[in-house]
């Protein structure tokens, strides 16, 4: 049942490949013990049971910045809370019993395994029955030291999005490493993405990996916080900071169909570090599917709403820096639009900062959002964005 979950960190400089490892451990499926939803006994459309997480435990397992302690990051509990408390955790080959600490968020878990001996290569876990073994993966955030680290999760984006994504923010935001998580696309191979980063100029680091679990669809019965059970993508974001990011400048998190723009500020990563508390929070603008040209990627799409109340995209982005002290705190966990308990008054806008979130570069995985527009002067006006 258990998938390896693999990639490739690419120096560029160096021209240097390796294998980058993810320990990702899932319940057996025909196993009688299952992750369920909050409220299991309310009805929900076979859409969301088809796409929701019943079995994975843990997406990764690595040593912490620390080296001394081992972090398993993985979905919230919901009703498996009692077996992780039950659950024996054991160092190999030593077979030393080692004592675990849960951090729990709505949609994320961090288990902390404290005091590992330092030979230890393995992690056995005893859980409801089940014995699972977990590679312990090195920590990995001194390769991006002093990095500007851009993130993203990624399904069948079109190559052509994507290098013109990390272009673009590689000239208009210094971005010098990127990290794409690979969602299981089936229109290309995990190496034509990192053929596609290759050839992006003044990247210095690339990592590519694959991550083909349950993305979840949004839950529609909860009014309140319904995509809690995006388990995968919001896990990922503690994987990014803890596993890869602890020491990197700062961290900026995006999709494929956004784009940063600092309006002649210093870029997002410089403006997070000069921040108090080490958050710029940017909020977005919509980006008509009004095509204006044949680049095939964003720059074929400059219209928006004139009225701002349609134009204005509520869901925010974030950079980071994470070598602030309170991100060591393992009750921080970075969310797709937020900061979950972050330090208190962390989120700070900078005037003209904000990203432009374009509908046309868009798979219609979720909505029908990248449905083709015709220009209307009474609504949309062209706006000079600089590509």
């Amino acid at each position: 049942m258990n998938r390896p979950s693999f990639g490739f960190l690419v120096d560029l400089e160096k021209k240097a490949r390796e294998d980058v490892c993810f320990s990702t451990i899932r319940l057996d499926a025909d196993s009688s013990v299952q992750r369920l939803p909050k409220n299991p006994k309310r009805d929900r459309p076979q859409k969301f049971l088809e796409s929701f997480d019943f079995n994975t435990l843990y997406y990764d397992c690595f040593w912490d910045e620390t080296e001394r302690d081992v972090l398993c990051v993985g979905p919230t509990p919901t009703n498996l809370k009692a077996h992780y408390k039950k659950a024996i955790y054991k160092a190999l080959p030593s077979g030393k019993a080692v004592k675990a600490k849960h951090f729990f968020s709505l949609t994320v878990m961090t288990t902390q395994l404290k005091d590992v001996p330092p030979d230890t290569v393995e992690i056995e876990m005893q859980f409801a029955d089940e014995v699972h073994l977990m590679h312990v993966q090195a920590n990995s955030c001194g390769q991006f030291e002093g990095e500007n680290l851009m993130f993203t999760l990624s399904k069948n984006n079109d190559l052509n999005w994507i290098k013109f994504w990390a272009d673009y923010h590689v000239r208009h935001q210094k971005v010098s490493s990127i990290i794409l998580f690979d969602n299981g696309s089936d229109q290309y191979e995990i190496g034509d993405l990192v053929e596609t980063l290759q050839t992006v100029k003044g990247l210095q680091k690339v990592l590519v990996a694959s991550m083909p679990y349950p993305y979840c669809a949004k839950d529609e019965i909860l009014k309140v916080n319904p995509y809690w059970a995006h388990f995968l993508q919001i896990a990922l974001m503690t994987i990014v900071l803890r596993r890869f990011g602890m020491k990197a400048k700062s961290i900026l998190n995006l999709d494929i169909d956004e784009l940063a723009n600092s309006n002649g500020a210093a870029d997002v990563f410089t403006l997070a570090e000069q921040s108090n508390l080490g958050i710029l929070a940017m909020k977005g603008v919509w980006v008509e599917p009004i095509v204006e040209g044949n680049f095939g990627d964003h720059r074929d799409f400059t219209s928006v709403a004139k009225d701002e109340k349609r134009n204005y995209c509520y869901a925010g982005k974030w950079a980071i820096d994470p070598k602030r002290k309170w991100f060591k705190k393992l009750k921080v966990f970075p969310y797709m639009h937020w900061i979950e308990n972050r330090a208190q008054l962390g989120r700070r806008y900078v005037e003209g900062v904000h990203f432009w979130h374009f509908k046309g570069i868009n798979t219609n995985w979720k909505l029908d959002r990248a449905k083709p527009m015709e220009f209307d002067p009474e609504i949309h006006e062209k706006r000079d964005i600089v590509f």
